[in-house]
């Protein structure tokens, strides 16, 4: 939602500033007694002036209105998705993160660099990091003994990231398919 803030919030700003633009064109025709110029605006001025409060078109109108409000506050009230995750500093005035994506090709190189891994798929997450990584060698039993290494290889990596919270490490290896 975040990166929709901006080109809607353009549009609302330019969709008010073309109302404010019509209203002063309607206002200044209606003071030198003309009549309405771009919009019909007396229409809607006799139908408001006779339909009351609590008409099912209002309440309907209204209730549309407010959930829409409410929607849109729920969406930007939802926290972001984290993008960084923060590193230990010995100073309180250091801010060092590394990306979701950088740690993932930080975790895909550690796995790749192990011996019989020919490919690593990495998804991180703020509390998770998934690495499946695929066994040069055909067969199950080449994928299993290869499990452990590539483990400590990425748990290493990580170590040495000194993360504030390092994410759970979930590491499957898989054999090569053909």
């Amino acid at each position: 939602m975040r990166l929709l803030n901006r080109p809607l919030a353009f549009i609302l700003a330019a969709a008010l500033a073309a109302a404010s633009i019509i209203v002063m064109i309607e206002v200044t025709a209606f003071h030198f007694n003309s009549g309405p110029l771009l919009l019909h605006w007396t229409t809607w001025y006799h139908w408001a002036g006779k339909t009351h409060w609590d008409q099912l078109v209002v309440q309907v109108w209204s209730a549309i209105l407010i959930v829409a409000g409410a929607l849109i506050l729920a969406l930007e009230l939802k926290p972001p998705r984290v993008t960084r995750l923060p590193l230990r500093s010995g100073d309180d005035a250091t801010d060092a993160a590394v990306t979701r994506r950088g740690l993932a090709g930080t975790l895909r190189a550690a796995a790749t660099g192990v011996d019989g891994i020919s490919g690593a798929a990495v998804r991180v997450r703020r509390r998770r990091a998934r690495v499946t990584a695929v066994s040069a060698a055909r067969g199950r039993p080449a994928a299993d003994a290869l499990k452990e290494p590539v483990t400590r290889a990425l748990r290493g990596r990580l170590d040495d990231l000194d993360l504030r919270h390092p994410p759970r490490l979930t590491v499957r290896v898989t054999a090569r398919s053909r």
